[in-house]
C-alpha cells in the first residue's frame, strides 16, 4: 500500500470466536470449546486418509462427549452430492454442532453441511434466494491438518458436478466459530500435501500484500506471515515431527487468512478455483504452478509490494522473489508446469472464461480485461 494515499476504507473480520493453538491443544481445549457453546451432540466430518491415520480417534477422545455421528466421505473440491450426503447424515443424527478434521475440502464440506442444514437442499441450486444464507447455522469447530486456511474464511467452495464449476457460497456465519491449530494433528499429513498447501498460503500472503485494497495492517500481517513461511515451510515439510516448524507454519495461516475478508486476493486465487473445480487440480498444486507467472504478469503494477516481499525474504528485488519461489517449488518437489498435472491447452479457453467471473479478480493489482489475458498466463505456466 502506498502511504501517500489518504487512508479511507473499512476493516472486516470473519465471524469466528477465536483460535487456540499449540501442541496438544486438541486434548487440552476441544471439550471445553464444545461445552462453552452449550452443545452436547457433535457430528464429526473428516476424510478417509485421516481415519486411516487414526486421528479421528484422538479427536473423538478429546470431545468430552460421544459424537452422534461421523462422516468420513469428504473428497477433493467438495462435490455438491457429497455435501448433501453428509448433511443427511448430520440431520438424521440430530447434531447440534459440527467438528471438521482435515484439510480445505473437509472444512468446506462442513461449511456446506451447516449451510444446507440451515437453508435446505435448494440452497445449492444454481439460482437461489440469497436470503437463505442469512439463516442461523450450527456452530462449527475446525481442526485443520493442512495449511490451506479454509477454516479462517466464511466461504464454502462447492463443485457442481454437472458443469464442473466450483461455486463460492459466502456468508460471515459460515466461518468456524473456533479453530484449533494443533501440530500433533498435522504430523501425519503427507509431505506433498503439507508443502502444496503451504505454497498455497504463501501465494495468498503475496496476493494480500499486492491487493488493491491492502491496508497498513494487512501489509504488516502479510509480511510477518511471509517471513515465517520462508523460514519454516521447508523444515516443516521435511520433518513432520518438528512441532515447532509445523506450529509456526500453522500460525502464519492464522495471521494472513483472516485478512482475505476485507482485502481479497487476485489472479492466482481465481485460477486455482477454476483449475480445481473444472479440471481437478488440487488448489495447492495449482497455486504453486501459476504463482510465478502471475507475479511476472502483475509485476509492473505490484512493484512496490514485491520489493517489500523481497526485503523480508532477504532478496534484492521482485524478480528475485519469483526466482526464489521457483527454487522453493523445486526444493519441495512440487510440479512447475500445468502440463505435468494433466492440463491441456484446449482447456485454456474454458478455464479462462470462468476465471473472468471469479470475484478474486476485483482486487488483483492489474486489470484482467479478457480471456486472452488469462490465456497468456496459462500459456506461460504450461
Amino acid at each position: 500500500m502506498d502511504e501517500r494515499i489518504a487512508l479511507d476504507g473499512r476493516i472486516l473480520h470473519p465471524a469466528g470466536d477465536g483460535v487456540v493453538y499449540g501442541p496438544g491443544s486438541t486434548a487440552q481445549h476441544l471439550a471445553g470449546l464444545i461445552a462453552r457453546m452449550g452443545r452436547t451432540r457433535p457430528f464429526l466430518v473428516t476424510t478417509g486418509s485421516v481415519v486411516r491415520a487414526g486421528l479421528d480417534a484422538e479427536v473423538v477422545a478429546a470431545l468430552g462427549v460421544e459424537p452422534v455421528g461421523v462422516f468420513d466421505g469428504s473428497v477433493e473440491h467438495t462435490p455438491a452430492p457429497v455435501v448433501l450426503a453428509a448433511t443427511a447424515a448430520a440431520r438424521d443424527a440430530d447434531a447440534d454442532c459440527l467438528v471438521s478434521l482435515g484439510g480445505s475440502s473437509v472444512v468446506d464440506l462442513t461449511k456446506g453441511v451447516a449451510l444446507v442444514l440451515a437453508a435446505g437442499d435448494e440452497v445449492l441450486q444454481r439460482r437461489v434466494d440469497r436470503s437463505l444464507l442469512d439463516r442461523p447455522k450450527l456452530p462449527h469447530v475446525s481442526l485443520p491438518t493442512t495449511l490451506s486456511g479454509a477454516e479462517f474464511t466464511g466461504v464454502a467452495g462447492i463443485t457442481d458436478p454437472t458443469s464442473s464449476v466450483k461455486r463460492a457460497y459466502m456468508h460471515p456465519t459460515l466461518a468456524p466459530r473456533w479453530v484449533v491449530l494443533d501440530p500433533l494433528l498435522a504430523r501425519a499429513t503427507p509431505a506433498a500435501l503439507w508443502s502444496a498447501t503451504g505454497m498455497k498460503v504463501l501465494a495468498d500472503t503475496i496476493e494480500v500484500l499486492c491487493s488493491r485494497l491492502a491496508t497498513p495492517m494487512s501489509d504488516a500481517v502479510a509480511l510477518g506471515a511471509l517471513a515465517i513461511l520462508d523460514e519454516h515451510l521447508v523444515t516443516s515439510t521435511s520433518d513432520p515431527e518438528n512441532l515447532v516448524a509445523r506450529g509456526w507454519s500453522q500460525f502464519a495461516v492464522a495471521m494472513v487468512l483472516p485478512q482475505l475478508v476485507g482485502v481479497g486476493l487476485g489472479l492466482v486465487a481465481a485460477l486455482r478455483h477454476q483449475l480445481g473445480g473444472g479440471l481437478g487440480v488440487p488448489h495447492g498444486v495449482a497455486s504453486t504452478i501459476v504463482l510465478p507467472h502471475v507475479l511476472r504478469w502483475n509485476a509492473a503494477d505490484a512493484a512496490r509490494p514485491l520489493r517489500r516481499a523481497a526485503a523480508v525474504m532477504g532478496l534484492g528485488d521482485g524478480d528475485a522473489v519469483v526466482a526464489r519461489l521457483e527454487s522453493l517449488t523445486d526444493q519441495l518437489g512440487l510440479p512447475r508446469r500445468l502440463r505435468d498435472v494433466g492440463v491441456r491447452r484446449e482447456d485454456f479457453s474454458r478455464v479462462a472464461e470462468h476465471v473472468l467471473h471469479d470475484a478474486a479478480l476485483s482486487t488483483n493489482p492489474r486489470d484482467v480485461p479478457d480471456v486472452d489475458a488469462v490465456v497468456e498466463v496459462l500459456d506461460a505456466a504450461f
